[in-house]
């Protein structure tokens, strides 16, 4: 997209039609007015945040369009019929029980944090509370001064703002607001990397839309309140990105932050200075060593994108896949309707088959015990680079959509107890076909960051595993037989029936020839005072199948001397020779 889309985009299109019918509010937005007035009158929702935290979804912040008359309409053009107004207050929606969006019920909460559009947000889980910071203000609204807020969820679907003091105010007071970051998070620090900042995010910013392109990672530490500006000289071409994504992936000792889609631009923006990234090359960032990555990818990418929303969700095989969804692309010249799936440790892109509506600047969230579904809330279909003056009302019933990730295809209804997430059949079979074989690592640091040594099988290939992430609940984990998983199993109980049998056919043997020396044997005299062994078992190497076991030996036990002594001269039975029990092998097996 050239530039940064305004807010103003819809509310000109109803100003240039004043002529025709009535203003809720005058020539501006409403401020805080009634909260959305229910789902007849439900028409768009643009720029939404959108948040999980256990039986309960939270949405937050953006526009929305909504009728007036509470009449049906088929315009695609604003009209007489239609207001737009911030979201005044934060809604939530239980997700302990189904419901289609034809009769999901938004509950009401007080809002007392500033009303703007295309925020960050973080997650402090544990809590049950999220942050926002950045944005841009509604309409002709004056941006706020810059501070970061909370929302405590109460655990009953209820909760409250607050504004975070701020103990490291010298830091944080050098940071501009921006918008159209993209960020994510570990689990006890959130990242905001780029966006632009113009005179509608900062008072301190007198240029206007496309304003100034951001460079640098902002972290902001939950626990500690730190707040700190990480150099992106290593990122892209002027370390800037616009209106893109980014998802922690727990891959490498430490996690990963994984950068996707959107623009770039330099510092001083303008609309022919933008550009929208290539899906052929990711970049990735260690958050504790600060060490910048990048890797080819491969698969069936999406077109140049900006404005999409993407979740994150780890396989059952140690797979962990990223779904990415519409978005406003320049080389298309549309607004996306597809779903696309990044899996990892591939790099390797697949699209589904069931397609969505067009929309972006929407909000996406994992939702449902078993991880398996995907929300999609709120966006709009403005055209090609969302600056059309027109925009059709929302084919979804209040701006929901359900994604199955498993089936990869949308649904009709949400289902709190769908079961777990599993990788999709066409990625899977990627796995198992040796997709591995063929992903081409930029460097052997990134392609230890997510293989790590261990031999493992991605169906008929060997490859290594992550190690463990260290950081808290977002922590990585060891990489085991991705999809070939079932493989390794397979070829275990072979190798494990192979050496059974082996042992059981020398224990035959070996009973057969003690059968045959007692057999054989004639007794005679021998004087029991000469220096002598009884009965020795030499050391034994065994070579267990198949390859690569390493020999093993198996070591008997000697019977010792008789002592020297006069003794008279007798006769008597051999003592058998002792039956050795071999041991089995160590069975940390290799693959």
């Amino acid at each position: 997209m050239k530039g940064l889309c305004s807010p103003l985009v819809l509310l000109l299109a109803v100003l240039g039609r004043l002529g025709e019918g009535s203003w809720t509010d005058g020539h501006s937005l409403t401020r805080r007015g009634a909260d959305n007035s229910g789902l007849e009158s439900f028409v768009r929702h643009r720029y939404p945040t959108v948040v999980a935290f256990g039986d309960y979804l939270y949405v937050d912040g953006g526009e929305l369009l909504q009728q007036t008359n509470g009449t049906e309409t088929n315009s695609t053009q604003l009209g007489q019929s239609y207001s737009l107004s911030a979201l005044n207050s934060t809604l939530s929606l239980r997700l302990d029980e189904a419901w289609t969006n034809e009769t999901v019920k938004f509950r009401s909460i007080p809002k007392t944090a500033p009303l703007l559009d295309q925020q960050i947000y973080w997650t402090d889980t544990p809590i049950n509370t999220f942050y926002t910071w950045g944005g841009m203000a509604v309409g002709t609204a004056t941006p706020p001064a810059n501070e970061l807020w909370l929302f405590n969820a109460d655990g009953t679907g209820g909760g409250a703002w607050s504004q975070v003091p701020q103990g490291d105010f010298r830091d944080f007071s050098r940071l501009r607001r921006p918008v159209g970051s993209s960020f994510t998070q570990t689990a006890r620090v959130g990242y905001a990397l780029g966006g632009q900042v113009t005179s509608k995010t900062d008072r301190s910013i007198q240029k206007e839309d496309p304003g100034y392109a951001v460079p640098g990672l902002v972290s902001y530490d939950f626990q500690t309140g730190q707040w700190t500006n990480i150099s992106t000289a290593g990122y892209q071409g002027y370390g800037t990105n616009l209106n893109g994504q980014a998802e922690y992936v727990p891959f490498g000792p430490n996690g990963l932050l994984l950068f996707f889609g959107g623009a770039e631009a330099p510092v001083d923006a303008t609309a022919g200075s933008i550009v929208q990234l290539s899906w052929n090359m990711l970049t990735l960032y260690d958050p504790v060593t600060g060490k910048w990555y990048t890797q080819l990818t491969n698969g069936m990418r999406p077109p140049l994108v900006e404005r999409a929303c993407s979740v994150g969700v780890e396989g059952p095989n140690n797979t962990y896949e990223i779904f990415i969804y519409g978005g406003t692309s320049d080389q298309w010249g549309v607004v996306s309707s597809d779903v696309y799936v990044l899996s990892l440790p591939g790099f390797i892109f697949f699209k589904a088959d069931s397609l969505g509506t067009r929309r972006a600047d929407h909000a996406c969230v994992v939702v449902g015990k078993g991880k398996r579904q995907m929300l999609s809330y709120g966006g709009v279909d403005g055209g090609s680079g969302l600056r059309s003056t027109t925009t059709t009302p929302d084919p979804w019933r209040q701006g929901i959509g359900i994604f199955d990730m498993t089936e990869m295809k949308w649904m009709d209804s949400y289902d709190p107890n769908a079961t777990n997430y599993d990788v999709p059949a066409q990625v899977s079979s990627w796995y198992v076909e040796g997709g591995m074989n063929n992903v081409m690592w930029t460097s052997d640091e990134v392609k230890q960051l997510f293989l790590n040594g261990s031999s493992i099988t991605y169906g008929a290939t060997s490859n290594s595993s992550s190690t463990e992430n260290s950081d808290s609940s977002h922590s990585g984990r060891r990489i085991g037989g991705i999809v070939g998983g079932t493989v390794g199993g397979v070829i275990f109980i072979s190798v494990t029936c192979a050496v059974a049998f082996l042992l059981l056919r020398r224990r035959r043997r070996r009973q057969s020839a003690i059968s045959e020396e007692i057999s054989e044997y004639r007794p005679e005299p021998w004087p029991k005072d000469t220096p002598r062994l009884r009965s020795t078992t030499p050391g034994t190497m065994m070579t267990l199948e198949p390859t690569p076991i390493e020999p093993v030996e198996i070591s008997g036990t000697a019977r010792g001397e008789l002592p020297g002594e006069d003794v008279d001269w007798t006769y008597e039975l051999p003592v058998p020779t002792p039956r050795t029990r071999p041991e089995l092998p160590d069975r940390k097996y290799t693959f």
